[in-house]
């Protein structure tokens, strides 16, 4: 079975809870692991050559997660095999604006640990900081769970 990420850094639990149902979406086709870039290492994810990275992004100050952009810039210096697929996600408790996600895409974009971006991204907005998501919230992870389901095969 082919190996996927998940990785996050969830700061109240938003990240994490949506990382878990895309985990829950992808278990019967891919092996799965999710957890936070504060508990693993880029090595821990070299060591499986995964297949698959899926990337939970907080919006931070108007901006894409920072600690997540370094992550992944660390994880380009140790990788040998590149990553096949590549998608994203976002959780937010703003007014969505487009630019909020430049910050992730450009990271992804000039790394050399990637060979395909999913050319759609979801983002979640959360009642509160401290969540929960929105009402139509569930809907649209479900969709986006299937898009990324085509997109991994």
């Amino acid at each position: 079975m082919k190996k996927i990420w998940i990785i996050h850094n969830s700061k109240y639990g938003n990240s994490e809870k949506i990382a878990k149902q895309f985990a829950e979406g992808l278990k019967e086709s891919y092996d799965v692991s999710v957890d936070s870039i504060k508990n693993i290492s880029p090595e821990d994810i070299v060591k499986d050559e995964p297949y698959g990275l899926i990337i939970a992004v907080r919006i931070v100050a108007f901006s894409s997660d920072k600690e997540v952009r370094t992550f992944i810039n660390n994880l380009d210096k140790v990788i040998t095999k590149p990553i096949s697929k590549v998608a994203y996600f976002s959780t937010h408790a703003l007014g969505w604006k487009k630019f909020f996600i430049k910050g992730m895409k450009k990271t992804l974009e000039k790394i050399g640990c990637v060979e395909e971006i999913c050319p759609e991204f979801l983002e979640v907005k959360m009642q509160k900081p401290e969540g929960p998501a929105v009402e139509e919230a569930d809907a649209k992870i479900e969709k986006f769970i299937s898009t990324v389901k085509e997109f991994m095969k």
